[in-house]
C-alpha cells in the first residue's frame, strides 16, 4: 500500500488546515442583526411559521378587579401570580393553568379546543364549565394563530423600537428591543376574530387607558422570541409587571378535552 511520506512540518500544517476547515463548518453563525425593526420582524416571521410553543408567565403589582360583578372593585396583590400554557399554533388549541393567590387563592385551568372553551377554577368548582366560541360570535374557519396579535405587533411598521444590550438567554445570547406602547397601539395585541370568553373566574382588565413598555428578547441564532418583560400602567385599574418566556418552539403538543364526567351540565 502506498503511504505518503509526510515530513513533520507538512503533517502539522495539514492537521491545522483540516482542523480549521472543520471548525469553520461547525462554527457558522447567523449574521448578527443591528436594526431593532429587523430583529422584531425576524421574531415575528419565526413565530408566524411555528407549529407550537410553551409560554410561562409570572406577574407582580396591584390590580383592581370586581370578581363578583358588584360594580365595586377592590385592589388585589399580584405577587405570586403564575400561568403556563402549551399552545398549538396551527389552530387555536391551548391548555393553560394559572394561579392567582392574591385573589382568594384562585387557581384553575383553561382548555381551548376545537372552538370550545373548558374552564374550571377554585371559584367555579371542580368541574369544567363549557363555552361554545362559535355561538359566542367567533368564526370557526379559518382558524387564526393564538399569537396572531403578538405577531402583528412585532411586525407593525409604525413602532419606534430601541435596541438595547445583548443578554444571556437559555444556553445562548439574546437581542433586547424596547417598545413603548400607547393605548391605541395595544389594540394590536387582540386576537381578531376570536371572542374573549365571558365566564372566566375574573374579568379581564380594561386596557382603554393603558400604556405599556415591553422589553423583547430574541435569540441570536434562531431569531425566535425568547421572552418579553412588560411594565404596564393601567390607569385606575392599577399597575403590573409581567415576565413571559417562550420555549419548546415546534415541539409536539397534545391537547385533549376533559373527561365527560368532569364537565358540568349545561345551564
Amino acid at each position: 500500500m502506498f503511504r505518503p511520506n509526510l515530513t513533520p512540518t507538512v503533517a502539522l500544517a495539514t492537521t491545522v488546515l483540516l482542523a480549521a476547515g472543520l471548525a469553520a463548518c461547525q462554527g457558522q453563525t447567523v449574521p448578527l442583526l443591528t436594526d431593532p425593526k429587523a430583529i422584531l420582524t425576524a421574531a415575528a416571521t419565526e413565530a408566524a411559521a411555528a407549529s407550537s410553543v410553551h409560554v410561562d408567565l409570572t406577574a407582580e403589582g396591584s390590580l383592581v378587579v370586581d370578581p363578583l360583578g358588584t360594580g365595586a372593585g377592590a385592589p388585589i396583590e399580584l405577587r405570586g401570580t403564575t400561568a403556563a400554557a402549551d399552545v398549538d399554533l396551527t389552530g387555536r388549541d391551548a391548555r393553560t393553568t394559572f394561579a392567582l393567590p392574591g385573589l382568594l387563592g384562585l387557581s384553575g385551568e383553561v382548555i381551548a379546543l376545537d372552538d370550545t372553551l373548558y374552564v374550571r377554577s377554585t371559584l367555579t368548582g371542580a368541574q369544567y364549565h363549557v363555552t361554545d366560541l362559535t355561538a359566542a360570535g367567533g368564526a370557526s374557519a379559518p382558524p387564526e394563530s393564538p399569537l396572531k396579535g403578538l405577531v402583528d405587533l412585532l411586525s407593525q411598521p409604525g413602532l419606534d423600537p430601541v435596541k438595547g444590550d445583548d443578554v444571556p438567554c437559555g444556553s445562548g445570547t439574546c437581542y433586547t428591543v424596547t417598545i413603548d406602547l400607547t393605548a391605541s397601539e395595544l389594540a394590536a395585541l387582540g386576537a381578531d376574530g376570536i371572542p374573549l370568553p365571558t365566564d372566566l373566574p375574573i374579568p379581564l382588565p380594561d386596557l382603554g387607558a393603558a400604556s405599556v413598555q415591553l422589553k423583547v428578547r430574541v435569540d441570536h441564532t434562531t431569531t425566535r422570541l425568547a421572552g418579553i418583560s412588560a411594565a404596564a400602567d393601567l390607569g385606575d385599574t392599577g399597575e403590573l409587571t409581567a415576565e413571559l418566556t417562550f420555549t419548546k418552539w415546534g415541539d409536539a403538543v397534545s391537547i385533549s378535552p376533559p373527561p365527560a364526567d368532569q364537565i358540568a351540565p349545561p345551564g
